[in-house]
Formats: C-alpha cells, sequence, structure tokens
C-alpha cells in the first residue's frame, strides 16, 4: 500500500512546484526509520514502534479508504499522511541528554512518587526498589541488581511516553536540534512542517483537540491541505495496529523482569482471533484466557469504538471532499474469555459501594459516635486549606521550622476560619438553620472537586499530594478522616460552595447534591467570572433542620454549651429547645481548643468567645518526629492526652511517673487513626509508642532545667529517664550520667524515718517485697528497714502499687539480682526476694516445676520465657533477647521483676477433646536462636544441646504426667 501512496505522490507532483515533497519523503523514509529502531533502546518492553509500525497504519488507512478513492487525495495531504505514519512516535526517541535532564527534574521526581504511592500501578514493584531522599532517587539497597536498571528505564519510558506526541511534534520542527536528525528543512515552508507537528501532536490526545486542528490549510501550489482528516485517518490506523505480531521476543529475552502490563498487552494481541478492516466495515473478535487480558481487549475495543463514533458524529466538518466518502461502520467488536463468563456480557465483574448504602450504614452503624462530628470534618477540610495556602505564601520569606515559630503565630491571625450559625424559619415542628463556613485557603479548583465528591479518594490527587511532600510534617494536611466531606449529608440535602482557586484563579459556585436526595447525588458547577480583588478561599452554606421541641434527647458530660441550653430550657417562656445546635458549639469548642487557626463562631449574628487563649500552646517539638508536647507532673501524674493535627483523640496509654499532651502530626490519618478519627488506630501504638519516647527523652534532656525547676520536680524527671532507658532498649544511647536526681527521693517509713534512693542502695543486702492479692487497709505502700534487709509491702487496694515503689524495686533489681519467688499462702500472698548472695539459689527445681505448670494454664502462647536456675546458667539468655509471639513469665503482674531467663523446651499443646498438657519441642531452629541470644557469649552451641538434654531429664516425668 505504501508504494501506492507513493506512486501517487510522485505522480501529482511530478512538474509541479510540490515536487519538493516527494523529494522530502524520499530522505525521510531512509532517515526517520533508523531514528525509530532507538526507541527500542529506552522501550523494549513496548510493542514494536519502529518502521513495520508505520507501514501498518498506511495499510490501515488504504483499506479504509479503498484504493478508488485515494485519487481524490490532494498530493499535500498524501504527503502528510505518509509522514505522520512514520514520524507520529517520533517523541518516543530518547536522547542521553533528555534523560539526565529528566532524572533531576522536580517533574519526574513527582512522577516517581506518584508511582510508589499507586499500588496498582503496573510499575509499582519496581518503584519500589528505591527511595527517594533529600529529592533524589535512590537504590534500596547497596547490592548490584539488574532489576534496578530495567525498572528505572521503565519508569522513564512510561513518563517520557505520556509527552511522547509533544515531543515529536518538537522533533518535526527542529529534527537536527533534538536528536542529530538530517532532515533538510528550508526549501518546504515551516508552516508545512508544523503542521504535520500539529497532526502527529493530536494522535494521543482527546478528540476535541483534534477538532481543533484547521479543517483547511494552504499547502503547497494551488493544493489545500486538511489537517483535521489527516489526523483522524492517522488515530484511526494507530488503533487498528492490532495484530498478533506487535511485540519482538528477541526484545523481550533482554529484560529481566517483564512488566505486567507488557505481559497484558502482548496477551491482548495475541488474543486476536479474526481480523477484518475495509471501507464497509470494522470486525474484530478475540479470545481471551484471562480476565485481565480480556478487560484491557475490551477496553482498547471500547476505545475503537468510541473514536469511528465520535468521527461519524463530526464526519461534515473533517471531510475535505464528500466523494471520499464516509467511515466504515463498526459490525462487531467481541472479546470472549474462555472458561468464564461477563454478568453483563461487558464488563469484568467487580465489587463497588452503593453510595446510598455506605450512608444508611454512616448513619445507623455509629461510625460516627455523634451525628455532628460532620462539622469537624468540614473544618479540618478549612484549616487543611488554609495552612496550605500559608504555606505556598510565605514559606519562602517567613520561618515556618516548628508551630512556635513567631512567624507562623502572626501570620495565622490573617486567616481566621468564620462560622455563622442562624435561625433562619420554623416549618411545622421543625427549626431551619442557615450555617455558613469561610475559609481564607487554596479554594477548590474543577480538578479538586472531582476528588471531594469521590468518597476516599483525595489521597489519589497526585498534584496536592506532590506538594503536599514539601511541607513540614507538622504543617501537613491531616489526610483522610473517615468518609470526610460527605459525611455532611447525614444531616442534609444539598450543601452550595463558593470557592476561588488559589492555583487557577477559577470562581465557582458549586450545588452539592445528598446521594440520598430526589436530586441523586447531582453536582452543578457554575463558572464565575471574577478579578484579582477576589481572595482565594471558599465558602460552604447548608440548611439543617432541628425539632423545634425535640421528643427526646441526650447530653455527653462534656456536651457544656448543650448542658446549658437543657437546663435553661423553660416550656413557658421558651419558644424552642435548642439542645442539637448546643452539640453542634460543642463540636466547634473541641475543635477549637488547640487549632492553629483562630476560629470565629458566630450565633444569629452574634460571636461568641470560644475561650481559646493560650491552651491552644504546646510548649515543645520535636522536628525529627513532628511530635508536640506538654510535659506536667503532680497529682494527676499519669494522664496522657493525644491529639492528631490539634484535635483530641483517645488512647489507650498509660506512662509512670509524669504526664503529658502529645500532638501527632508525623503520619496519615488513615495510618494513626480509627475510622471516625475519634481513637488511635491499635496497630499504630507501637510505631507512636517509639516515637513519643523518643522524642520526649530529646526535649527533656534538652529542656531538663527548665521543664523542672525545682528539686523534687528534678528528682522525678530523673526517674523517669533513667527508668525508661532500662525498659526500651532503642533509649539506651541517650547519656544520663548527669541526671542522677533520682538518688536523692525519698520515702517515708513505718518508723517515720526517711531514706533516700542513694542511702538505701548503699544500706540494703536484701529485699523482700511481699505482695497480698486479697488487698490490705493501706492506701499508700509500707516500707520497713531491719538492719541491712528491706521489706516492702505493695498496697494492691487501690489497685497498683506506687510508681515510685516501682522504680525503687527496679533498681535494688540492677544491684541484687538474685531473684525468689515464693507463694507464702493459698489465698494470693506472694514474696519477691532480692539478694546479692548466688550461693542461696534463688531458683529451685520446686520453683521451675511450679512456674512451668503455671504457663500451662496462665499463657497466651504455646512456649514461654522461664526463670533459669543457676546449674543451667549455659542456657541463660540475655536480658534483652526476645521473639515474636514468645510469652514471658511474671510472678506478679503489678511487679515487673528482672531474673536470670531461659526458653523452656517445653511447649503447651490444646486439644478440642481435652485440657491443656505439655511436650518437649527442640530443634535446631530453637538451639540456634538461643546460641544467638546467649547471655554467656563462652557458652557453645553443644553445650546448648547438653543443657536442654540435662535440664529435661530432670523435668520430664513432673511436667509431662503432672
Amino acid at each position: 500500500m505504501i508504494k501506492l501512496l507513493e506512486k501517487l505522490l510522485y505522480e501529482k507532483t511530478e512538474g509541479t512546484q510540490s515536487e519538493i515533497l516527494y523529494a522530502q519523503w524520499n530522505y525521510d523514509k531512509k532517515i526517520v526509520p533508523v531514528a525509530l529502531n532507538a526507541i527500542s533502546s529506552l522501550f523494549p518492553h513496548y510493542s514494536l514502534h519502529d518502521e513495520s509500525h508505520s507501514v501498518t497504519i498506511i495499510n490501515n488507512i488504504v483499506r479504509i479508504l479503498g484504493k478508488e478513492k485515494l485519487e481524490l487525495l490532494s498530493a499535500i495531504d498524501i504527503w502528510l499522511i505518509l509522514e505522520a505514519s512514520y514520524c507520529h512516535d517520533i517523541g518516543m526517541v530518547v536522547s542521553s541528554e533528555k534523560l539526565i535532564e529528566a532524572l533531576q527534574s522536580k517533574k519526574f521526581l513527582e512522577f516517581f512518587n506518584e508511582i510508589q504511592k499507586n499500588k496498582k500501578d503496573g510499575l509499582h514493584d519496581f518503584a519500589s526498589q528505591f527511595i527517594i531522599c533529600d529529592g533524589k532517587i535512590n537504590y534500596n539497597s547497596t547490592e548490584l541488581n539488574l532489576a534496578f536498571h530495567d525498572g528505572i528505564k521503565f519508569i522513564l519510558a512510561e513518563f517520557f511516553r505520556r509527552t511522547h506526541s509533544d515531543r515529536s511534534k518538537e522533533i518535526i520542527a527542529n529534527p537536527h536540534e533534538e536528536l542529530k536528525l538530517s532532515s533538510p528543512r528550508g526549501v518546504i515552508p515551516q508552516r508545512i512542517f508544523k503542521i504535520l507537528g500539529d497532526i502527529c501532536s493530536s494522535h494521543t490526545k482527546d478528540f476535541d483537540e483534534v477538532m481543533k486542528l484547521s479543517f483547511s490549510e494552504v499547502g503547497i501550489d494551488t493544493e489545500n491541505s486538511h489537517p483535521r482528516y489527516v489526523s483522524c485517518l492517522l488515530r484511526i490506523g494507530d488503533l487498528l495496529d492490532l495484530d498478533n505480531n506487535r511485540f519482538s521476543e528477541v526484545m523481550l529475552r533482554t529484560i529481566s523482569k517483564i512488566p505486567i502490563d507488557t505481559l497484558n498487552h502482548k496477551s491482548k494481541h495475541l488474543s486476536i482471533e479474526s481480523f477484518r478492516v475495509d471501507s464497509e466495515i470494522i470486525d474484530i473478535m478475540a479470545k481471551c484466557d484471562d480476565y485481565d487480558t480480556a478487560n484491557l481487549t475490551q477496553h482498547w475495543f471500547n476505545y475503537l469504538n468510541s473514536e469511528i463514533s465520535q468521527q461519524l458524529n463530526s464526519w461534515n466538518k473533517i471531510v475535505p471532499d464528500k466523494n471520499l466518502g464516509y467511515l466504515p461502520t463498526i459490525g462487531s467488536l467481541n472479546v470472549e474469555l474462555s472458561n468464564y463468563d461477563y454478568i453483563d456480557g461487558k464488563k469484568k465483574p467487580k465489587f463497588t459501594v452503593d453510595t446510598d448504602k455506605a450512608l444508611e450504614l454512616l448513619q445507623g452503624a455509629g461510625i460516627y459516635e455523634g451525628a455532628y462530628q460532620f462539622i469537624r470534618e468540614i473544618l479540618q477540610n478549612s484549616v487543611d486549606a488554609t495552612l496550605f495556602r500559608i504555606w505556598l505564601e510565605y514559606n519562602e520569606e517567613l520561618n515556618f521550622q516548628n508551630p512556635n515559630s513567631d512567624d507562623f503565630n502572626q501570620i495565622k491571625n490573617l486567616f481566621p476560619i468564620v462560622i455563622r450559625i442562624n435561625e433562619k424559619e420554623i416549618v411545622g415542628i421543625n427549626k431551619k438553620w442557615g450555617f455558613e463556613i469561610e475559609d481564607k485557603g487554596i479554594g477548590i479548583s474543577t480538578y479538586d472537586l472531582s476528588f471531594l465528591v469521590n468518597t476516599g479518594s483525595s489521597s489519589k490527587n497526585i498534584k496536592k499530594n506532590s506538594l503536599v511532600d514539601e511541607i513540614p510534617k507538622w504543617l501537613r494536611p491531616s489526610g483522610i478522616f473517615g468518609i470526610g466531606f460527605q459525611s455532611i449529608f447525614m444531616l442534609t440535602d444539598q450543601v452550595k460552595l463558593k470557592t476561588k482557586s488559589f492555583f487557577t484563579e477559577q470562581f465557582q459556585i458549586v450545588e452539592l447534591n445528598s446521594p440520598n436526595s430526589q436530586k441523586d447525588g447531582g453536582i452543578l458547577i457554575k463558572k464565575v467570572k471574577t478579578n484579582h480583588k477576589k481572595k482565594p478561599g471558599t465558602i460552604i452554606s447548608f440548611d439543617l433542620l432541628t425539632k423545634v421541641i425535640p421528643e427526646r434527647w441526650s447530653i455527653k458530660g462534656d456536651q457544656k454549651n448543650a448542658s446549658r441550653i437543657a437546663r435553661n430550657y423553660d416550656p413557658f417562656s421558651n419558644e424552642s429547645h435548642d439542645v442539637e445546635i448546643g452539640k453542634i458549639i460543642d463540636e466547634i469548642f473541641e475543635f477549637s481548643y488547640k487549632c492553629y487557626i483562630p476560629i470565629k463562631l458566630f450565633l444569629n449574628d452574634k460571636q461568641i468567645d470560644l475561650k481559646i487563649k493560650s491552651v491552644n500552646k504546646f510548649n515543645y517539638f520535636d522536628e525529627e518526629n513532628s511530635l508536640e508536647l506538654n510535659v506536667n507532673f503532680g497529682e494527676n501524674h499519669n494522664g496522657i492526652v493525644t491529639y492528631y493535627k490539634n484535635q483530641f483523640v483517645e488512647n489507650n496509654l498509660n506512662f509512670l511517673f509524669l504526664s503529658f499532651e502529645f500532638n501527632i502530626h508525623k503520619d496519615v490519618a488513615t495510618e494513626v487513626l480509627t475510622l471516625n478519627r475519634n481513637k488511635i488506630r491499635p496497630e499504630y501504638y507501637i510505631k507512636l509508642t517509639q516515637q513519643i519516647f523518643l522524642s520526649t527523652f530529646r526535649i527533656i534532656l534538652k529542656h531538663f532545667d527548665e521543664i523542672f525547676e525545682s528539686e523534687d520536680s528534678k528528682c522525678i524527671g530523673s526517674i523517669f529517664l533513667n527508668y525508661y532507658s532500662e525498659v526500651y532498649s532503642y533509649l539506651k544511647g541517650f547519656d544520663l550520667k548527669n541526671y542522677n536526681q533520682w538518688e536523692l527521693y525519698n520515702f517515708n517509713f513505718i518508723d517515720h524515718e526517711k531514706h533516700s534512693i542513694k542511702e538505701l542502695l548503699g544500706l540494703v543486702k536484701k529485699v523482700i517485697v511481699e505482695i497480698n492479692q486479697k488487698g490490705s487497709s493501706n492506701n499508700f505502700d509500707l516500707f520497713e528497714l531491719s538492719n541491712d534487709q528491706l521489706t516492702i509491702t505493695i498496697s494492691i487496694s487501690r489497685g497498683y502499687p506506687s510508681d515510685y515503689t516501682l522504680f525503687l524495686i527496679h533498681k535494688f533489681n540492677d544491684f541484687l539480682p538474685y531473684v525468689k519467688f515464693v507463694n507464702i499462702s493459698e489465698e494470693g500472698c506472694k514474696q519477691i526476694i532480692l539478694s546479692n548472695d548466688r550461693s542461696q539459689s534463688p531458683i529451685e527445681s520446686k520453683d521451675v516445676i511450679n512456674i512451668l505448670k503455671a504457663t500451662l494454664k496462665n499463657y497466651y502462647s504455646a512456649r514461654c520465657i522461664i526463670p533459669c536456675m543457676n546449674e543451667y546458667f549455659k542456657l541463660r539468655l540475655k536480658d534483652d533477647a526476645h521473639e515474636g509471639y514468645l510469652s514471658t513469665y511474671t510472678f506478679d503482674s503489678h511487679v515487673n521483676i528482672k531474673y536470670p531467663k531461659m526458653l523452656s523446651p517445653f511447649i503447651s499443646e490444646e486439644k478440642m477433646s481435652s485440657n491443656a498438657r505439655m511436650r518437649v519441642e527442640l530443634n535446631d531452629k530453637l538451639y540456634n536462636w538461643v546460641y544467638l541470644n546467649r547471655f554467656d557469649t563462652n557458652t557453645t552451641l553443644e553445650e546448648i544441646r547438653e543443657n536442654y538434654k540435662k535440664f529435661i531429664d530432670e523435668f520430664n516425668v513432673e511436667i509431662l504426667n503432672g
């Protein structure tokens, strides 16, 4: 077919001024294919985009037109068809200079980050082999790996593929500058090459962009060119290159790991069973073996069908000569899936969420603890947008290093959020209230709106997320909270937005309707002309109905405004009982408490004092974990209050000696909080605890004298540091040699004497800790000193021993390392004896037997770490030996004592038909673990094996038959 077009071009231009077109084509058809061969260097995983692809496109175009109609084409249109078929993908040829430039660009970094975050992306596995650090892409491993080379090549290829049509246009305009191609320029007007570039650029664009091309342009001689028509032919010819020889097996063999998208596209081409393309009809049938290939093929067929349909609908504005006729009609584009069926014959079955049902569940299942929590979702959006704008406008001139910076505290006051609540009218038994929430944030563009209305999709807003990564963690938006913006439809059917975007300067009025309303989730967008006087920001308005006199109502203890309204209501003098509005005001009060951005509240045009002055300040900030904190001590010293991005959240944290307020900024809400954003997720506690202690230690050590001004408070601060540095191994690196004030802490004794910890550690040779589980009449722990023996009686009656008693025992545990556990009576009285006399062999055989039997009933893993007797010293583990799903025996839940430990050779086994029993289970994996975690580094692996044999010989009969 190409020969036919070439012959026509020659005949139509011979002896005319248009001869230069034929000369240009004869030159380009030799040099362009050489350049196209270079595509495979960056795209070895792609279908062939060499000369064979160009020839197939030309063949498809001739089939669609029919040979008899080719004579109707002008010479310049024939030239454009030939050149565009060869040049449209030349943008996929990328020089090394362009590759280096891309790797160093911010745009590529954002693109790379997008792939890393999107687990559904076919290149995600390749991107995850790298890390982004300080704005650069680094290897995840120091080991040389071919997958690294292929992975970065695939990602670069995808980066350039997305813009290759525009690059083709640039190369056509300047072939020598871009690729050192020696295609002559100067004889043919540059305007003609611009037409060719526009045609090639449009082959991947939306159809609307094609229709922006000229219908007709002056060509050479008296003929006209028709860019729009040629572009349409190129697009169809390109889509129809579907046959099953598109992939080079040789090129695929050069790749260490083929991307999944490549495999699916290869399967798509191989699935083509029958294929008809002519001037009358297009018929294609594919047989696929798996859903992914079938889905991809169906998508391609839909794309082809859409393209033909759109062209046919606009054909009178496309075709230059009515005698060229119409496009072929679509006959059948069938996809068969072997051994499977589609539900509807067209689409791959998948789960979807019914929005109506989702909102019903939200209202009925208690995901949110109160219906008015939606106000916090809306306010959080406003705060996020405001912080975003403050950063974008002022980050280059002001210091936003931490939340307490003077620059931030001054500038934030220029961006208040204003809430207006006004009574509107009484409608029957209901009162209508108008709500308006106005912020000076970044506003909402049309692009942003698509994420706002799609529940839970804001994490996919790549444009915004790439900007967020540049912001300090403490200043970043909070992420996704629960069901997000749509939670507002729990209480109203319609929301209106008046918004101007900081980025696009668009001003629009948007009407959002509830999916449960008569308007069925409809969204109306009205563009409004604006000017620079109108500043960015958003006003959210909606109406809310409350009962004039509610039949029943309930309030929680912390709902002070609702409670006040309830107490003040008099049925004889008040026309309405506005307790529900009180609940909303309470939500606003709670939200405002620690909020960075000032919030102004007006009720019926009268401002309400939110009483937020200095209470929203956190005194200290740890930049590394982006954690704010306040340190407290005194009567209520154990209380831990947590906030996430300045909003209160419940926690299960409990520390000794000090109390804290923590404001968490480091991770996104979906990782930190439960769906309703009221509580910290259970799986986040391990990570959070480590962050908290590391930050707390850094802050306390840096500001010790400022936080603890008195000598007594310095003792408490020192106790906290020393206790937890022993509890958590990751804190052992902190230098605490100058923080020994704990030695001066005094205990009151029964004889009314006082003794400091330092004094006691110098005097005492033996400590007896008595614990009576039945309780006692004492509300405090008792201390008695007799010669060199200290007796501590723990007061369990108040629920737990004193924090400071635990610290004292903890310190004696270091000085007196030999531990004996004693059960005094059947009534639950226990003793823990600490001494420095190893010869007493505090842990005896009968103790071990009782402990092993106790582990059978009271522990939640099959195997347990137990006390180690002196004679089995070779089996002793180092103190910090740890393995997941191993229990560690504790003599008493209130007092955690360090003792020499070993790994039990017995495991418990609980069967359906009988009680739990013990059996011996030893293997090489266990021996090696004990060896790696041995206390005495001189112990050999063989000695471990021998001592376990000896241990089993001693206890086997007693335990297995007990």
